[in-house]
């Protein structure tokens, strides 16, 4: 099943990963029309559910979420090096 959006003056279908057009919505029967507002929460909190996704996903991760403590402690006691080219990077990293 697909979802109706409508763009400036032409109707948009989604439909399994692709976009197919009015000719297409027409063609399918199992296709929808729903309001644009409802397809932009769709995507909006679909957006953001990925977004948690990932967050979860790091913080799973031991060896991250460990680095990411001692980054904060470094952090609060200016113990960090800062780099403004590609060069003072290798160089800090070397």
């Amino acid at each position: 099943m697909g979802f109706g959006i409508i763009e400036g003056n032409r109707t948009v279908l989604i439909c399994g990963g692709s976009i197919c057009g009015l000719e297409e919505m027409a063609r399918r029967a199992d296709s929808i029309q729903l309001p644009k507002e409802l397809v932009a929460d769709l995507l909006e909190s679909s957006l953001r559910f990925q977004e948690v996704a990932e967050s979860l996903e790091v913080q799973l991760d031991k060896k991250t979420v460990k680095r990411l403590k001692i980054g904060g402690k470094e952090l609060k006691k200016r113990q960090y090096k800062v780099a403004s080219s590609r060069e003072d990077i290798d160089r800090i990293l070397s």
